[in-house]
């Protein structure tokens, strides 16, 4: 058994070092990095695997529920519909960042410019229908009217320029993104910038993007609470206005650190201070991993915990205890030998 383990443990290495031999830099390393940064390599994998595991059936759940109500033309099932699409594009390339946590990055500059791409798609997506939602309950709840002008294909405009916005901003990834070397000499996937100045106003329109995003999430959700404390919205359900502060609550938890990371970043830039550079660093990678955290919780506070997609349920369920009740005070009669 332990000649049969060795020689898997051979080939798999032998495959290994054939794929890298393709599609290694000159000078990059293509061994293992749990060899050399084991707690940081198991840390971030294990972060990963539990996004992905979490995060794609979730999602997929959402999905096929949503597929289903398509036809009663609710553009907050849309909205959803098109939230889950977008996580699913940040968590499906998953696996294959886990493999180069783990050993060192194979797939070539294609591949990375590519898996990028879509990642920065599916976030800058997931934003926009956020910020969307929140507008479109706004105008719904307040201001009916002005909404229903807008009708279905107005709507479905507001989708397609949601998704090819986010395509267009997400498109720097194929410029910048390509493969290098890090400090123990492993091949791996990342921005690349030509200059300082490059680098800075990146990382400053992303900062610009986020504040926009979250301020009018902010004001629109506390326009709408501040105008129609009294109206059927909030009355049907408390469980509504509860959704709303986690929708604005784990949002800003989940996305905060990504601008304060690229805010340390251009300073340490235009102070060349190295030591700052390194803690921004290491906050980006944190900030990036709580931005997958949010795709994978989004099914549960945007899809789950809805009261639209409760409701067949919920009156299924009471018109069965309705009619169950009134099966049981009819057994109370001595004419009756029914069970329930």
């Amino acid at each position: 058994q332990d000649d049969e383990a060795g020689t898997m443990t051979l080939f798999i290495s032998s495959l290994h070092c054939s794929l890298s031999a393709v599609t290694s830099k000159p000078n990059c390393s293509s061994n293992c990095r749990l060899t050399h940064d084991f707690p940081v390599c198991i840390a971030n994998s294990a972060v990963l695997g539990l996004c992905f595991v979490l995060g794609v059936p979730g999602n997929i759940a959402v999905l096929v529920m949503l597929v289903r109500r398509l036809k009663e033309k609710n553009f907050t099932h849309s909205l959803m519909l098109s939230l889950a699409v977008s996580d699913l594009l940040t968590l499906l390339p998953l696996p294959v960042w886990i493999w180069a946590f783990l050993n060192s990055w194979i797939f070539g500059s294609i591949v990375c410019k590519i898996i990028s791409y879509v990642q920065y798609w599916g976030i800058f997506c997931s934003v926009f229908c956020v910020t969307l939602m929140s507008i479109q309950r706004y105008m719904q709840v307040l201001h009916p009217q002005a909404w229903a002008k807008l009708g279905d294909k107005g709507q479905m405009c507001l989708l397609a320029v949601i998704w090819i916005l986010s395509g267009l901003l997400a498109s720097y990834s194929l410029i910048q993104r390509d493969i290098g070397c890090d400090q123990h000499g492993f091949q791996f996937c990342f921005q690349k910038f030509s200059t300082d100045t490059e680098k800075v106003i990146t990382l400053s329109l992303e900062i610009l993007l986020f504040l926009i995003c979250f301020f009018m999430l902010v004001v629109f959700y506390y326009r709408l609470h501040r105008g129609v404390k009294e109206s059927q919205f909030f009355i049907s359900s408390s469980r509504m206005t509860k959704l709303v502060k986690r929708i604005i609550a784990v949002f800003f938890i989940l996305y905060i650190l990504l601008p304060f990371a690229n805010f340390l970043i251009i300073i340490a830039v235009l102070l060349e201070n190295h030591n700052l550079s390194s803690i921004a660093d290491y906050c980006a990678k944190v900030s990036k991993a709580l931005t997958l955290v949010n795709s994978c919780v989004n099914p549960f506070l945007y899809a789950f915990s809805l009261q639209e997609l409760r409701c067949p349920f919920t009156y299924r369920f009471s018109t069965t205890c309705i009619k169950c009740s009134s099966h049981l005070r009819a057994q109370r009669s001595p004419a009756s030998s029914t069970d329930c």
